[in-house]
């Protein structure tokens, strides 16, 4: 009789995937979203697009 039969070992190989795939994600890469520039308020036209951006959001979703 062997030491250890098939289901131990697929016990023991998905304890060790579990584990790889924490070790991955706390050690893996972290993608970091860049915020939005704050606008200030002597930038103008940068508040024109945004109200302009805003607008056509509000109007698109009053026609959908």
């Amino acid at each position: 009789m062997p030491l250890l039969e098939l289901p131990h070992w697929l016990i023991i190989a998905g304890t060790l995937l579990v584990l790889v795939g924490l070790v991955g994600l706390a050690f893996g890469p972290r993608k970091r979203a860049e915020p939005e520039p704050e606008l200030l308020p002597g930038d103008l036209d940068a508040w024109k697009a945004e109200q302009h951006r805003s607008s056509d959001d509000h109007h698109r979703s009053a026609a959908a």
